[in-house]
């Protein structure tokens, strides 16, 4: 079976690689020249940036072909099998069908692991220099951490009331100063007190407002209860860090990263049913190379197939595209809160095992 699983393994890896060129090329050819063309004409971006603005697009596109390259790969070498009666002779030997998709199967599993690394490790990334990049020459400064109209509400869990109410018209990230500051207290969901101050500066103790007034709250009123140049909030709210990350592109962010900003979403009482899809989709993209292989496999094994390459990218843009339809329907439906947010993101993968393993189970008959 060595020999077998070497010999099919042989197979596999140069359509494999044309595929990855194939589609690279593609997304390439109607998507990314298009855009860098665009920058050169409207903003006159030098020749050297458009060139870095190129290979920092290239992980994220690569990522993308991997599944598609490993149906395309499964198709087109066990159709090649089939077509010479390779797949017969070998089933003739003694060898099953399960058996003969196990070096696919392989092939999907390492290229989705692959995958996830470079999604975790690479992507996030190359995509945050290449936005960085394109806000300097479209503003002419560097990337800023500010946020503007900034709003915090941490909920208390014990009675799902707001913990506090944080408002602050401009907050920098890097220095960690909050501008116009409002910040609204509360006791077993009441209103207890409001601080009005100028600024806020997190310090290693924790918030510092400066110029501003202090007030209780009653039931409709509002008592004014001192002025002060400095007040010493301690840590009532947010890390200068943590409140960074809410303004953040999810494209830029790590899974961890991700998954501790939805943590801090929540914690802020903020619906964060798109970004779980997201965070699922992680690895549920990724893991599409292997449902592939296992899907491609029968289609390829099954008599009668023709070997073409032509043939073999035309049928995987029927599949991908199909595959595609799936992963919109379940992202819309998943974001929307009509399914759970990992099943929207799933919901493709999981039609497409059980197509596959129904398939697979008929061929082998």
């Amino acid at each position: 079976m060595k020999l077998v699983y070497k010999y099919i393994s042989k197979e596999l890896i140069a359509p494999f690689f044309f595929g990855v060129a194939a589609f690279v090329g593609i997304f390439i050819g109607t998507d990314l020249l298009f855009e860098l063309t665009d920058y050169y004409s409207t903003w006159g971006v030098s020749i050297i940036t458009l060139i870095k603005l190129f290979f920092l697009s290239l992980p994220s596109i690569i990522v993308l072909t991997f599944p598609m390259a490993t149906l395309l790969a499964t198709i087109i070498a066990y159709s090649r099998l089939s077509g010479d009666s390779e797949i017969t002779a070998l089933r003739a030997g003694g060898v099953s069908v399960g058996k003969l998709v196990i070096p696919a199967l392989v092939l999907g599993l390492i290229m989705s692991i692959f995958a996830v690394s470079l999604n975790e490790y690479i992507v996030p990334n190359s995509n945050y220099l290449y936005e960085k990049i394109i806000w300097e020459f479209q503003h002419g400064e560097k990337l800023p951490s500010t946020q503007y109209n900034l709003y915090l509400t941490p909920i208390d869990e014990k009675n799902n009331r707001p913990d506090y109410i944080l408002y602050t018209h401009k907050f920098n990230g890097q220095t960690g100063i909050m501008t116009d500051v409002y910040l609204q207290d509360y006791d077993q969901g009441e209103p207890t007190v409001l601080i009005q101050a100028e600024s806020a500066k997190w310090l290693d103790t924790g918030w510092k407002f400066f110029n501003g007034q202090i007030f209780y709250l009653k039931s409709g009123e509002r008592i004014p209860a001192l002025e002060f140049s400095e007040y010493n909030a301690v840590q009532i709210f947010n890390k200068p860090e943590e409140i960074s990350k809410l303004n953040k592109s999810i494209s830029d962010m790590s899974f961890s990263e991700l998954k501790n900003y939805i943590e801090l979403r929540e914690s802020q009482g903020r619906e964060t049913l798109e970004e779980r899809v997201k965070l699922h989709q992680r690895l549920s993209i990724p893991l599409a190379s292997f449902i592939f292989a296992l899907f491609a496999a029968p289609l390829g094994i099954k008599p009668g197939r023709s070997s073409g390459s032509a043939v073999g990218l035309g049928l995987s843009i029927v599949v991908i595209f199909i595959y595609y339809i799936f992963m919109t329907v379940g992202d819309a439906l998943g974001s929307q809160g009509s399914i759970q947010p990992w099943l929207g993101a799933w919901l493709q993968n999981i039609i497409f095992l059980i197509i596959g393993g129904i398939l697979l189970y008929k061929v082998s008959q």
